[in-house]
């Protein structure tokens, strides 16, 4: 486990301002990167037996290792950078460089990618070390979202630039930068379903809307909201969205099918950024449920009548129909009309009344 970092500066330029480390006497409890002065652990600690260790760090120059066959070393390390999604192909990611840390005149370096090179997306030089971009990067790629872990060796050539047997590997975390270039989407084009006139206030509809933004952050916060005639009638949550959320769709008026029988309007996911617009249908059909009564033409009929008038003559026509003139009586509103025998209300719903005579009838229709 790393525990802290040692620094040392030479004034020297080039490889003979390098410094390397070591431990004086060696530890059997700690360890020093030569390169990079990080110290790990490697043996556990135990406070009941030791609590506190005192360490001597040795530096040097790299100029002064006599040892021609030592292996090169990365500088300039940890190498670690950001590169935004949709960058030009070739864009010159990081310079990596190693050194040969033989003593007398250096040795040339090749560089190679051992692994995590996904989709071969990155190009290294194998003389310079320039890592370039050598593809389509795309951050909503499931290979690309994560970033990347490259493992890079360096090898020492020869005289005759063909490969020694001295190298060196390190890694290269490089991040994708998202950037906004992506709308929301629904998960899909239109919803439609069938309710009760009698949905009460505040029901669920039983659709599954989805919309996501493939962005992060920022990028992918946008606002969803319904557009269209008599869509007040129902009302959406949550209408702010960051990234991906599941829409519910609920009933925020009381419906009358004899009023409106279906609705038809827009559902929109919108960004800030021109252009970058989520859309969907939703059509709605309401279920005409038997919820009116009847209604005569008129409250009081009057007809006059030849006392010889034979039996079976046709003295009225009474017409009926359902609350709402407009529509015709549907197989709910089927209504039928009989005469009522015995006691005769005036009006239907009063406690008021006049007693049956022949020269009065009173009708129900049900």
């Amino acid at each position: 486990t790393p525990i802290f970092i040692v620094n040392a500066t030479d004034p020297d330029l080039g490889a003979g301002g390098s410094v390397l480390y070591s431990f004086q006497p060696p530890s059997q409890f700690f360890a020093i990167d030569s390169a990079r002065g990080i110290v790990t652990v490697i043996r556990e600690l135990d406070y009941e037996t030791t609590q506190a260790y005192q360490l001597t760090v040795n530096t040097r120059p790299l100029s002064t290792l006599a040892n021609l066959d030592m292996d090169p070393i990365f500088i300039n390390l940890p190498y670690s950078t950001n590169i935004y999604e949709h960058s030009p192909p070739g864009t010159t990611v990081r310079i990596i460089t190693a050194i040969d840390q033989d003593k007398g005149r250096p040795r040339g370096i090749g560089y190679t990618i051992v692994s995590g090179n996904t989709n071969s997306i990155f190009a290294l030089d194998y003389i310079s070390g320039a890592l370039t971009l050598n593809g389509l990067l795309d951050r909503e790629n499931p290979l690309y979202s994560h970033g990347f872990i490259l493992t890079v060796k360096g090898t020492e050539l020869n005289d005759d630039r063909t490969p020694s047997d001295a190298t060196v590997t390190t890694t290269f975390n490089i991040l994708v930068i998202d950037i906004n270039d992506n709308a929301p989407e629904f998960n899909s084009s239109e919803y439609s379903v069938a309710i009760t006139e009698l949905a009460q206030v505040g029901f669920a509809l039983p659709l599954f809307i989805q919309v996501v933004d493939k962005d992060e952050g920022l990028n992918s916060m946008f606002e969803v909201y319904l557009v269209g005639n008599n869509s007040h009638h129902f009302i959406i949550s949550p209408t702010s969205v960051q990234g991906k959320a599941d829409i519910r769709m609920r009933v925020a008026i009381p419906l009358d099918y004899e009023t409106v029988d279906r609705y038809d309007f827009d559902l929109f996911a919108n960004e800030s950024v021109p252009d970058h617009v989520g859309y969907a249908k939703v059509k709605i059909a309401l279920i005409n449920e038997n919820d009116n009564r009847p209604i005569f033409s008129q409250p009081l009929y009057n007809v006059s009548l030849y006392e010889n008038v034979t039996v079976g003559t046709s003295v009225l026509t009474v017409l009926v129909s359902p609350r709402c003139p407009a529509r015709p009586l549907s197989s709910l509103g089927q209504t039928r009309v009989r005469q009522l025998e015995g006691f005769c209300p005036w009006n239907l719903g009063s406690r008021k009344g006049l007693p049956p005579s022949p020269q009065r009838l009173c009708l129900l229709a049900y």
